[in-house]
């Protein structure tokens, strides 16, 4: 019997699935993504928060909540009589009172956003003396039509059979468990059921299906007989949902998820996730592989169960003896086995859980002098850990595991330092970073490697926020700071001049630029100049490929204080909070940021154009409460992260991960690669300095495409030549290789949406992508290549086929050791694709002359809905298409269709 669940069911993509299920999951972390594959989904409604809803909601997600018709729970309830089963009472459904509990809950329901109602316990009332069941019948039938009719016959009900020849047309679906199995909750096993229960079972169901009901069968069943017990199901013609008997893991449909949340645990005691090594350093490259960093804060939250279905694995990096919490060596111990486990730094007192990844703890310090004996050849790092001065830990290599790193001691014995399992590894403090003089840090490890053979993560098709249409994706974005400076240029003029003339208007690349309300507004600091400088804003806006941003109303440089994460004072500022406006002495958010985007949008903006963006200011470390003013002001966030990496220090630990969550739902999106102030001392020089952001890019992009090109400056940039011929170098040096330009609120929605993006398999094995703004999958080697001629939602793939490009979000695809596609296929392109559909529609947006080049194309042409056609020249197995920038929309032609 289901209890007190909250039903939600989301719309169907039409490629993803035949499967009509509803899942079912009454866990406390919801899996938002991963539901989208689905037509609903049932959770506990204490579980889901009013951000989630709407999440659902904004997703065209139907949402049905659950309601319990025929018992109560309540502690005051008094019914007809008790359920032994579930020590609840069964109501009286001719009392009135019963009757306006159900109403007032279905209209709580109702006012909250549910689009319809999930009702349970509807054959309660058969529980009852025979004599006493037909009136309570009827009136159950009454309830059920009254509820009906609020919420428009949006209604789905758990089994009911004798009422649903009355109710024909008053709901939509039944759901039913027990088909082939059951779940026994004294012993926690699972149980065949007979075929005389299936047979009745499956009568019952295809009557329901007569009466013009979908039909769904819940079964339960341990992890590993999941996907097959649910292709039994649907063989049998019902839609299935197979899960554990708690149904607090994800179960499997005709779908089996693909597990690509990695558990984080962190605790904001100790220090905010910002600020931990596990969110600076490798989180970067748990994204980079596909997976998802699910940061659980222990202090707050409890940790979720060993869902195999969800989870890939556990990792935990702790900085200090004090972040093993019991109840976190607790959980470590009992999911040891379940997921795989990564333990690093710091170590557990704990031998039951070292000795399963491999260590066997020693009571006593080993004595140096120490020398290196060995380490993995495939965990080598950048650099290598000087021995001087060491004071490792003493442990032995427990029985049946790897030695991963093993010194010496002065007196001969090997002192292990790393190890691994089937179960997973630890690496033991200090084998992670050596930090280096000048803020300067190097892996000791190669974190790549650790992931993978460590971790045991396995290869996926990665989402991918880098790369579009096959060429690696270049935003541009100006911080307001300086916008009102002098300019060292004949006439000193305003640097917000400078900039719009020789920058934006010049290259006219979609480009993000924002403005400080305080600089440049009538009431901040320059109320003279400010006729002259909203002026210039104004002009900038209205330029097609600018897309507008606030950068806040007085440029607060310390968010972190302002979130509770740290304590300053004057005196450790040299120039104060924020900048000095007039009778401006205390931070306002509402006024930092709903009153700044409310300013540009009402004095500056063009009537058709408002403020996107909010790009942070300052340490760019805004919390919670910054994050929801922008959220509630329908912006999207950019800026923060630290990725700056050059020649002198070419370090993967030195690049920050897509974003970070901050509960809630909220997410800082963080600027793709840092801006000039870091490569010119702050702006103390050299002003040139900023062409080094070429070696970033360089690093950032081999052998890892870690960053996008992301060109992030500010207006100050403008005000000294060597600054300004600095950008124009480095603005040349992308346009001289492939590259797709875009605006950052472009790179900021996928971004934000690569963590609510899922994968999942078929029964035929095939992958599937849902998301909504992504539009690339990285592809391993070790998988294969896409078969592009049977996918759906693909356009096509680079040459070496590493890169899939998905058109809208969601695909569908077949891997196989060699691709030989017959159809033509988009190889690269420097276009954003709305459409393409071969035959049928093409469409894309080209912010510069299109460049569209095709495999097994020749012969074909572009043919544009407004009448002109386009060839393309032949190269190799290649055709090179040119089209001029704008928006195409038309279809591409070839052999007949010409």
């Amino acid at each position: 019997m289901m209890r007190w669940l909250l039903a939600l069911f989301i719309s169907f993509h039409t490629w993803a699935s035949t499967s009509d299920s509803v899942a079912f999951f009454y866990g406390q972390h919801q899996p938002l993504a991963e539901m989208t594959f689905y037509p609903g989904v049932v959770v506990q409604p204490d579980h889901i928060s009013a951000e989630e809803l709407k999440w659902l909601n904004e997703r065209g997600i139907k949402t049905y909540a659950y309601l319990s018709v025929g018992e109560s729970d309540a502690k005051d309830a008094k019914g007809l009589k008790v359920n032994a089963s579930w020590q609840s009472q069964i109501m009286d459904q001719t009392s009135t009172r019963w009757k306006n509990h159900l109403n007032t809950r279905a209209k709580e329901l109702k006012a909250r956003g549910f689009y319809g109602l999930f009702l349970d316990t509807l054959d309660s009332y058969q529980l009852l003396p025979q004599d006493q069941q037909p009136v309570q019948r009827q009136a159950l039938l009454a309830a059920v039509q009254s509820l009906s009719e609020q919420f428009q016959h949006h209604l789905i009900l758990n089994r009911g059979f004798e009422l649903l020849p009355w109710l024909k047309g008053q709901a939509e679906r039944v759901v039913a468990e027990g088909l082939l199995s059951h779940f026994n909750p004294e012993d926690n096993s699972y149980k065949g059921t007979s075929q005389a229960d299936q047979q009745w079972l499956s009568a019952q169901l295809n009557t329901a299906k007569a009466l013009g009901f979908a039909v769904q069968v819940i079964d339960y069943a341990p992890f590993a007989k999941r996907a097959a017990m649910a292709q039994q199901i649907a063989k049998a013609g019902f839609a299935p949902w197979v899960t554990d008997g708690h149904l607090l893991t994800w179960g499997s449909s005709e779908l089996t998820p693909v597990p690509r949340r990695v558990i984080v645990p962190f605790d904001s005691t100790l220090k905010p996730l910002i600020n931990t090594q596990v969110h600076q350093r490798l989180s970067t490259l748990i994204e980079y592989l596909g997976y998802l960093p699910d940061y659980i804060d222990i202090s707050k939250e409890p940790l979720p169960p060993a869902d195999k279905a969800l989870f890939a694995g556990v990792v935990v990096w702790a900085e200090s003896a004090a972040f093993y919490r019991p109840e976190l060596v607790s959980w470590l111990e009992k999911v040891q086995g379940k997921l795989p486990e990564l333990l690093l730094g710091e170590i557990p007192q704990s031998p039951a859980l070292l000795a399963g990844l491999g260590l066997n703890l020693q009571s006593l310090s080993p004595k140096g002098p120490f020398s290196q004996t060995e380490m993995a050849s495939w965990l080598k790092g950048e650099t290598a850990l000087s021995l001087k001065n060491l004071e490792p830990y003493s442990a032995t290599l427990a029985e049946g595991a790897e030695a991963l790193i093993s010194i010496k001691a002065g007196n001969g014995e090997p002192v292990l330092q790393g190890a691994r399992t089937d179960k997973g590894a630890v690496v033991l403090s200090p084998w992670l970073i050596d930090a280096l003089p000048l803020e300067e840090n190097r892996w000791l490890i190669n974190p790549v490697a650790l992931l993978q053979k460590g971790l045991g993560l396995p290869p996926i098709p990665a989402p991918d926020v880098t790369t579009e249409s096959g060429r690696r994706l270049f935003t541009l974005h100006i911080d307001g700071d300086a916008f009102p400076s002098r300019a060292r240029f004949p006439g000193q003029p305003f640097a917000g001049e400078v900039m719009e003339k020789q920058i934006i208007e010049h290259y006219q690349l979609p480009i993000t630029v924002s403005v400080i309300q305080g600089e440049v507004g009538p009431t901040g600091m320059y109320p003279k100049q400010s006729p002259q400088l909203e002026a210039i804003a104004r002009d900038i806006f209205t330029k097609p490929y600018v897309e507008i941003a606030s950068h806040t109303y007085s440029h607060p440089f310390f968010w972190s204080q302002i979130a509770g994460r740290e304590k300053l004072t004057e005196q450790d500022t040299e120039y104060g909070f924020h900048l000095n406006i007039p009778g401006y002495n205390k931070i306002d958010l509402t006024k930092e940021i709903d009153g700044s985007i409310d300013y540009i949008n009402e004095r500056l903006a063009p009537k058709d154009k408002k403020v996107v963006m909010m790009l942070w200011s300052g340490d760019a470390a805004p919390g919670p409460v910054a994050l929801a003013h922008a959220r509630k002001m329908g912006v999207l966030n950019v800026n923060g992260g630290n990725t700056v990496m050059t020649r002198d220090n070419p370090s993967l630990s030195e690049i920050w991960p897509i974003g970070r969550p901050e509960g809630d739902l909220l997410y800082q999106v963080y600027a793709p690669i840092m801006n000039e102030n870091v490569y010119t001392d702050l702006w103390h020089g050299p002003y040139f300095g900023f062409r080094r952001v070429r070696e970033t890019f360089d690093i950032t992009g081999h052998p890892y495409r870690l960053k996008p090109f992301g060109l992030y400056f500010h207006f100050y940039s403008a005000t000294n030549p060597a600054g300004l011929q600095a950008l124009r170098d480095d603005i040349g040096y992308v346009l001289s290789r492939p590259n797709t330009p875009a605006h950052l609120s472009h790179y900021a929605r996928m971004a934000k949406d690569f963590y609510f993006s899922a994968l999942a398999r078929d029964a035929k094995g095939d992958w599937l992508l849902s998301s909504k703004y992504l539009r690339t999958l990285r592809l391993p080697k070790a998988l294969g290549y896409a078969q592009l001629d049977a996918s759906q939602g693909l356009a096509g793939a680079t040459e070496d086929g590493r890169y899939l490009h998905v058109v809208n979000g969601d695909a569908r695809f077949a891997l196989a050791a060699s691709a030989s596609p017959r159809k033509p296929y988009l190889v690269s392109a420097n276009v954003l694709l709305k459409s393409w559909q071969l035959p049928g529609k093409v469409a894309f947006k080209a912010w510069q002359k299109a460049d569209l080049i095709l495999a097994n194309a020749e012969g074909c042409r572009f043919v544009s809905d407004q009448g002109p056609s386009y060839g393309g020249q032949q190269k190799d197995r290649l055709t090179e298409f040119s089209l001029p920038e704008g928006d195409f929309a038309g279809h591409l032609a070839c052999g007949t269709q010409q």
